[in-house]
């Protein structure tokens, strides 16, 4: 039984023409301590690096 879970999301994985090319979503689907939901990143593929966005939150 886990307290926290969190997910990644790349568009551009499985759509190479999407317009979001750049961005990741970390949704996070279990929190025994905190609310769930998403929010969305900055990726950096050459890199390997995820950016915060200016306060977005979904």
């Amino acid at each position: 039984d886990s307290d926290l879970i969190m997910m990644l999301y790349r568009d551009s994985y499985y759509n190479p023409d999407s317009p979001d090319g750049d961005t990741a979503e970390v949704i996070i689907v279990k929190n025994r301590n905190g609310p769930t939901g998403t929010v969305k990143l900055i990726f950096k593929p050459g890199l390997t690096k995820f950016l915060n966005m200016a306060n977005q939150r979904v």
